[in-house]
């Protein structure tokens, strides 16, 4: 993929579950690959700018209760 370039790796735990983080920018767009300890399938998160304030969201959309949540873990991990 052209434009797409790794910049951190790290993990956090969430009530147990062991997350590991790639973090990833493209095109200018910060991403968030996670892959779980639990064997559910990887996600793809970065936020996004809207009317209301900042959100997380998935790529592709589908998993936005599991965006938002772990896009919340990712930013106190990433405040520390």
């Amino acid at each position: 993929m052209g434009n797409l370039f790794e910049n951190n790796k790290f993990e956090i735990e969430v009530e147990g579950l062991k997350i590991a983080v790639n973090e990833h920018m493209f095109k200018e767009q910060q991403v968030y690959r996670l892959v779980f300890d639990d064997n559910r399938a990887p996600l793809v998160i970065t936020s996004a700018k809207t009317w209301n304030g900042t959100i997380w969201t998935s790529i592709p959309q589908g998993r936005q209760k599991e965006a938002e949540f772990f896009g919340k873990e990712i930013r106190k991990h990433l405040k520390t």
